[in-house]
């Protein structure tokens, strides 16, 4: 069984963070049941940005940061948006290699690669309002 804590921020906030990964864990990989995911809910944003996604040794170990004090709807896409990179993770389709470099699939992009080109972000972005919005629908 999958297993998920949520640290730092309000109590209607954890039980959010705990609602949506719940949600997008059965709907985007219902397989999966042996992750362990951390969210960290904290004030990012003073780090220049809503949320972070780390895999920690395998990928199966997972950290989330998300900042709190996000507006509702941006909270639960940046779930969403974090999310999708714990997937790729998942399932090996990206992989943060100890130099610095990604490899996403079976291409390997260098340290610092832009950002706004990155497969993995592209992705990502493409799908989160979508899946926030159906989030809003079934969840809440």
């Amino acid at each position: 069984m999958n297993e998920v804590n949520v640290i730092g921020g309000k109590i209607d906030r954890k039980e959010l963070a705990h609602k949506v990964i719940a949600w997008y864990l059965k709907k985007e990989m219902p397989r999966f049941k042996t992750l362990d995911i951390m969210v960290k809910l904290t004030n990012c944003y003073e780090k220049g940005a809503y949320g972070y996604c780390m895999e920690l040794d395998d990928n199966r170990t997972f950290e989330l940061e998300i900042d709190k004090n996000l507006r509702l709807f941006d909270f639960v896409y940046t779930i969403c948006h974090e999310m999708t990179h714990l997937k790729q993770y998942a399932r090996s389709e990206m992989k943060q290699l100890d130099d610095g470099r990604i490899r996403w699939k079976k291409k390997v992009y260098p340290s610092g690669y832009d950002y706004d080109k990155s497969p993995w972000e592209k992705e990502a972005f493409r799908v989160e309002t979508g899946l926030a919005f159906e989030c809003f629908h079934q969840v809440l």
